[in-house]
């Protein structure tokens, strides 16, 4: 069921964009394939991380050694940025900040070719699939990611479902 939040989300998405989640994808203009790695923020029992979802943070860059990362990516929300710090560190890249409504055109356009993180919330991670065109279940529990795949012409070819922090 929707939540009126989500239901709105949506709504400004769709009279925003105009378009669906292929006409998203069209425009990557790459030569290579596309990564996009996305997952929830780590632990949480308040607004802020617990001291698990700190040590589970503390994992993420071990879980995401086999990848070349390009860039990182959070919501605004302090959570999502603690969870992306450990990676940012170790990769010695900044945090980017977008509204999630507009970040899924804005990645894909701007790192065609390359490798990204997007550490979204639970109520903007569906918003961010179906504004791909992804209708695959986005990794809402603590722990969950996904490394999804997309060819040049901007069609998903792969969907990698990971844990980390365990």
């Amino acid at each position: 069921m929707l939540t009126r939040r989500l239901f709105l989300a949506l709504a400004a998405f769709s009279a925003l964009s105009g378009c669906s989640g292929s006409t998203v994808l069209s425009s990557m203009n790459s030569v290579e394939t596309t990564r996009l790695v996305v997952l929830r923020h780590a632990d949480r029992t308040s607004a802020m991380l617990n001291g698990a979802g700190v040590a589970r943070a503390a994992r993420l860059p071990a879980a995401l050694a086999d990848l070349e990362i390009d860039a990182i990516y959070t919501t605004p929300r302090q959570r999502n940025i603690d969870t992306a710090t450990p990676l940012a560190t170790e990769r010695g890249l900044p945090i980017g900040n977008h509204v999630a409504i507009t970040a899924p055109r804005r990645i894909l356009t701007q790192h065609a070719g390359e490798t990204v993180v997007w550490i979204g919330n639970q109520e903007n991670l569906g918003l961010f699939y179906f504004s791909l065109g992804i209708l695959h279940k986005p990794p809402v529990a603590f722990g969950d990611l996904h490394v999804i795949t997309f060819e040049p012409d901007g069609r998903m070819s792969l969907l990698q479902k990971r844990r980390y922090g365990d």
